[in-house]
């Protein structure tokens, strides 16, 4: 994500040229700074859905889940480690990209994260938007296992996943907020999350893959073809050859 800037200095013209071009470089990335992904993931997992303190997934701290309207799907991917963390690391999940930090709005500080993460644990559920119980817990699986089915021996379905945000806080350099605080307010403006991974379906019909494409606009004002905050919410299963 880092730039570098190497000034010609074929001739002395050309290293005016460049000093200028240089300082108006300076200028343009003065309230610009870079901070590593760990940053990020050492901000998650410390806020829940429910009460303060309970689990989801017993065992293992909250994250968020991404669900898909049209199929009446939902999707749980391991993004932050979590899962694999609270299994002794049995997963061997792995993160890359990095964050940056630049001037916003009214004195705010824009956040861009890209969160780059492999063998990252998935599972998919059915999905009832009327339910407003714990469905990422107790549902039955479609694909994938949960941790604790995992531990007794099912297979994992294990990919990769890229996570993309924009968000607002009120300084440059304080600690990553938990995603779960900031996905419901004001300050989160955009997400972005493709996903996906190898597995087995849960009803043993065999092999699969599970697909995930989320974009999330969130500071449109909800109003025409993004009304409801989501253009592209889709979960896809599809069958493996044997």
């Amino acid at each position: 994500m880092s730039q570098s800037y190497q000034p010609s200095f074929v001739r002395p013209r050309a290293v005016v040229v460049s000093a200028l071009v240089m300082l108006a470089v300076s200028s343009a990335f003065a309230g610009t700074t870079h901070r590593p992904i760990s940053d990020f993931i050492a901000g998650q997992g410390f806020v829940s859905f429910g009460p303060p303190g309970t689990q989801q997934i017993p065992g293992v701290p909250d994250f968020l889940g991404f669900t898909d309207t049209k199929r009446k799907l939902a999707v749980s991917a391991d993004y932050a480690g979590l899962a694999d963390k609270a299994t002794g690391g049995h997963f061997g999940t792995t993160f890359a990209a990095d964050i940056t930090e630049s001037d916003g709005p009214n004195g705010r500080v824009k956040v861009h994260v890209v969160l780059q993460t492999s063998n990252a644990l998935m599972w998919v559920i059915p999905f009832d938007f009327s339910d407003s119980g714990n469905q990422f817990g107790n549902n039955p699986l479609l694909f994938g296992a949960r941790p604790a089915d995992v531990a007794a021996g099912a297979a994992p379905a294990l990919g990769s996943s890229t996570l993309t945000l924009d968000f607002l806080v009120d300084k440059a350099g304080q600690p990553m907020p938990d995603l779960l605080a900031i996905a419901f307010s004001g300050d989160l403006q955009s997400i972005r999350f493709v996903a996906q991974a190898n597995g087995f379906f849960a009803d043993g019909s065999g092999p699969g893959k599970v697909q995930v494409t989320q974009v999330g606009i969130l500071d449109n004002g909800f109003h025409g073809a993004v009304a409801d905050g989501f253009p592209a919410e889709n979960i896809l299963l599809i069958a493996t050859k044997k």
